[in-house]
Parts: structure tokens; sequence; C-alpha cells
């Protein structure tokens, strides 16, 4: 029946006329730009408060567990496909007989996600080997037929029994299908070329198989599609067609950006999709006026590797979520099961670790927003109406919080550890540089991120810039600067800028001058040997010092004290200090920690 279903498909009986891709595309992405804003907010609301979702890559790559003909093949290991160059047919013969999915899987990954903390799921229903999870008519390169099992459905079912969100990854790649575009931008193994391909026949079977899938399986939330290029995307896809055919069963669903390609997620409008989604980073300062989602991995590879050991630890992966809610995005972090379907001790492990930080804290991430506040060089923060969570990364030395805001006169601000079930309040002072929280009760430290909630309305900010010491000195700590042009910062037990491998990177800080005069400027930095060379310039006031940066015990973490001369600061106000490379002869500038002005003669 299928392969007679193919037969017609091919023969163009599913091709879409003009006419009815015309009528269909008024009700596609066209429509998406034109959306009233408040039917816009509507249908992204459950979106903006959930904040955390898990990823689920899980194919016939999965029973390759990374691994081709006895060699191990490092990286995104579900295009193992493409890295080892199989042929389609050789691909399937050796992996479908080793696809073999245990009984329960896809309770196991629902139970898992809901004990996370997870409010929705997206796994992918087909990658771009194009075998597909759900029972299709259009082939039998699918779980039907190669299991005897629909396991979409089983996934689908058991994630709504938890009561998740459930999202689905849809490939637009297809190294199995034929008539699959090639070439063009397009990755493809075998060195296959679109010459000869009718690439109309393919369109019209992804469509008929996405119809499927949107049809025959009740509520879906999202659609994450994947993989364009500047050639191939678009209406290429028969996007228009494609999405009006989604909506039509789905109506409030939302779809990703990857129906088209980007070199950068600026380029994005609302006629692409909901959302743009980096992959495998967080933007330094979000996307201003954008919904987005951080795709991210525990390991490097999104698919199962046997070999891949390159763990990240629950500290990292808890503040990647809270640098990118702070930031007002969405949280996709991936698991990649065996091919029976068994998620990896360590990830589970990771993911209970995340769960446990969630049920003290989890009121600093679900249905926050993004920080209003500016940076703060201790950790990150999340705000809600009245409310503003502070997320400790990096404890004050003297215990002390410093939040850079002061409420209106008449308002009493309150503060406690939210992981404190009794909320004892903590000790809160002003001054003209704004709040100082008494955070010396460390009963409540985690060592992922430590929440404060501040409770005060009324609030203004403080002028901005960083405020002399009692002793008239400054700190310019790593997480108070303004970074560009891809210069990274840590989030260690102490934050430090590194990944200056741009020599058009910049740090700058603003400072509130207080006192006029001279001052020396100490840099805290380390640097390997091989990186040693660079020239940087640090400008202050009207001086600008050059030096030439030095290696430390041959180390990016041998931080050592630099005196580079003293400045300037000429008038009282908001100054600048700016520290730029001159050259780059190694991999990277230096790893700065801090820069401390200290008034000459002391």
């Amino acid at each position: 029946m299928k392969r007679r279903f193919l037969e017609i498909c091919f023969s163009g009986a599913l091709l879409f006329s003009a006419a009815t891709a015309c009528a269909q595309q008024d009700a596609g992405l066209v429509a998406n730009a034109s959306e009233p804003e408040a039917l816009r907010d509507a249908r992204m609301r459950w979106f903006r408060d959930a904040h955390f979702g898990m990823f689920v890559h899980w194919g016939l790559y999965s029973a390759a567990a990374g691994e081709w003909n006895g060699k191990d093949y490092d990286g995104c290991v579900e295009w193992i496909q493409n890295m080892a160059n199989v042929p389609s047919a050789e691909y399937a013969a050796k992996l479908t007989p080793l696809f073999k999915p245990k009984k329960g899987f896809a309770r196991e990954w629902a139970k898992m996600a809901k004990d996370a903390g997870c409010r929705y799921v997206i796994f992918t229903s087909r990658h771009h080997e194009g075998f597909a999870l759900h029972d299709s008519k259009t082939t039998t390169f699918d779980g039907m037929d190669v299991t005897g099992r629909d396991l979409f459905r089983e996934i689908v079912n058991a994630l709504h029994e938890q009561g998740l969100r459930i999202g689905v990854y849809f490939s637009l790649l297809d190294w199995h299908h034929p008539d699959a575009y090639v070439e063009h931008g397009m990755p493809t193994p075998g060195g296959v070329k679109n010459e000869g391909r009718d690439n109309a026949k393919y369109v019209a079977y992804m469509h008929q198989q996405a119809e499927e899938m949107f049809s025959n399986y009740g509520p879906i939330d999202v659609v994450w599609w994947d993989y364009s290029s500047k050639e191939i995307q678009g209406e290429k896809w028969g996007a228009n067609a494609l999405v009006a055919m989604v909506k039509k069963h789905h109506p409030n669903i939302i779809m990703n950006n990857r129906l088209y390609a980007f070199d950068h997620n600026s380029e994005y409008t609302r006629a692409h999709g909901d959302l743009v989604t980096p992959e495998q980073f967080i933007p330094e300062t979000g996307f201003k006026g954008m919904d987005w989602e951080s795709c991210m991995t525990m390991n490097g590879t999104w698919g199962y590797s046997r070999s891949n050991q390159k763990w990240h630890t629950r500290e990292e992966l808890v503040r990647n979520m809270i640098d990118i809610v702070s930031k007002g995005g969405n949280y996709l972090l991936n698991v990649g099961p065996m091919g029976d379907g068994t998620v990896p001790e360590k990830s589970v492990a990771l993911m209970k670790g995340i769960g446990d930080w969630m049920r003290a804290n989890g009121e600093s991430i679900y249905g926050t927003r993004a920080n209003t506040i500016g940076k703060v060089n201790w950790g990150r923060i999340t705000t809600a109406p009245g409310k503003f969570f502070l997320h400790i990364f990096n404890w004050p030395e003297d215990n002390r919080l410093h939040v850079p805001l002061l409420p209106d006169a008449g308002v009493t601000p309150g503060a406690f550890f939210l992981a404190d079930t009794m909320h004892a309040p903590l000790t809160i002072a002003a001054d003209e540089r704004g709040l100082f929280i008494d955070v010396s009760n460390r009963a409540f430290k985690n060592s992922a991120a430590t929440v404060v909630e501040l409770d005060v309305t009324g609030t203004s900010l403080v002028s901005q810039g960083v405020f002399p010491e009692a002793d008239g000195s400054y700190q310019l700590m790593a997480g108070d600067a303004v970074l560009t042009n891809g210069v990274g910062l840590s989030v260690g037990e102490q934050a430090a800028i590194y990944n200056w491998m741009s020599v058009d990177g910049t740090a700058a800080w603003n400072i509130q001058v207080k006192q006029p005069g001279r001052y020396r400027m100490i840099l805290r930095f380390a640097c390997t040997d091989a990186s040693a060379g660079s020239k940087v310039a640090v400008s202050a006031g009207k001086t600008t010092l050059t030096g030439v940066v030095k290696g430390t015990d041959n180390s990016w973490s041998a931080y050592r004290d630099w005196d580079l001369g003293t400045v300037t600061l000429s008038k009282k106000g908001v100054d600048q200090v700016l520290v730029k490379a001159l050259t780059k002869p190694g991999l990277g500038v230096m790893n700065l920690q801090r820069i401390r002005l200290i008034p000459a003669g002391k």
C-alpha cells in the first residue's frame, strides 16, 4: 500500500497547483507578519513563561552511537551518515536492524523532563537521514515499518500524560529520498548531484509527511523546522503553503525561523516565523523585540555518542538557563538517547540536578522577564511585577550584594533567600550607589546559583557607572564590563573576560568620578606563552596607556597584576575606561579579571 501511494505521489498527484498555493499563502507565513500584537502576545504567552524545554535527538543515528565501520566520529554524530559519507541504501541496511526501542522509553523521557522542571519537549520527528518516527503512508522508511510501532504516537502520548507542551522537530533535508535537494548549500553524503532530480516531487512528499504528523496526533504546540541554505529556502520548500497547512490543524502553533537561512539573527522578521534559534551560544544582550530560544547540548553532540564524555556540569547548565532567561530567552537543553531509547546515565543525572535546583528556585525562572536593572558583576537578574530575582554566581567578598537601584521615598524593600521556606528577611542598607543586601548567612548557598528575592516597587535606577570604594579606588570587575565583537565572559567562581580572539574586541566600564586626579591603573590578567605579545591600549579620561601582554606561567588562569601606568581623570561625572587590542599575534589577547584604579600616592 505504501509503495503504491509513493508512486502516486511521484506521479504528481500531490503537487500543489498555483491556485492552491496562492489560496493557502494568505494563511501562512505572510499572515504571521500582520498578526495583531494582542493575538500574538496571547499565542506566545505560554512559551514566554515556560523558559525551559528539553530537546530530544533520536533516530537511526542513535543506533550508530557515533561509530561507523570501527571508526569513532567526533562532533554532532546525528550527522554520521554525512561524516562517514555513507550512501542511503547502505546506511538504512546497517542501522534499521539495530534500532530497537525498548518498551516504555517515551514515558521515561517524559518523566525525566517533568522532574527536571521542563515545561515543553521538542523531539526529532525526522532528522536529515529522512527516517520518520511516525506511521507514514508515503514511505516504508519509518518507525512502523522498521519496528512495528508508531513511535511518534508513543512519544506524544507520554508527553501529554505528563502535561507537557509538545514540539516537533522536522528536517527539511532528506538524505534518503531520491528527489530531495542536494548541492546548492545542502550538505549530502555520497557525492550525489542535484541534476536529474525532480525536487518538486520531494517537496510534495515532504508536505505530505508533515500533514500526516500535524493532523493525526492531537495538540502540537511548536514546530521546529531545520535546515535551509541561501540557495534553498522559503518558497523552495513551499513555505507559505506548508505553514498554512500546519496552522489549519493547529492555529496557535509556534514556529521557528529555519524555513529561511540567516547569516545573522538580526535579519529575521515575523514573516519568517515566530522566534529565532541561536545554536550552542547565548547572545550577549539577547535579541531586542524578538522571541528567541537558545538550543544547547550537554556534551557537544545532539545525537548519542558512545565515546563522547565531554559533559558540562550541573552548575554550567543551570547558569546557562539563568543567563538566557535574564536576557529574555528560552533554554532548550538537549538529550540524545541511545538506539533503544535509553537516556545516558550522565544526562539523567544532570537533568535531576537541574530539577533539584528548580524545585527550590523555579519561581525565579517561570513567568519572569529579562533584567531591567543592568549588568551586575555577581550574577544575573530576572524580573516579575514588584520583584527582582538576584542570582548569585560570584559571592561578594564582603557579603554585601550590591543592587544598583533605589526605591522611591516611603517605599521599604524586602529581601530573602528564595530557597528559605521561612522567608527570613535579609538586612538591606542604601546609599547613593543603590541597595546593599547582607548575604552573610550562607546556609542557603547553592553551587550553581543562590537566589535572593528582592521585593520592591516604585524603584528608580541609580546613575550608571562604577562608584569609588571607601579609599577612593575603583574596582572594575569583569562582570561589570560592556563587551563587544565576540569577547566572552566566564561565569565561574570569579568572573573573567576571556575568549578574546578578535583584535576588534573591546571591554569598557563607566565610572563615577568623585575626585578628579591621577590614578594608577593595574590590570589583573592571565595569558599563555603562545599567545603573549598582544599590544593593548587602555584609555581613561584623556589618557591612553599602551603595553604588551606577557605570559603568566604559560596558563590562562595564572592571574598576575600588571601596573600599566598612571592616568588622569580631570573632571567629576561619568567617565569611561576602555580596553582594546592593537595587535594579536597569538590565539587570544588575554584573560582579564579586573582593573583597579588607585589614587596616585597610595
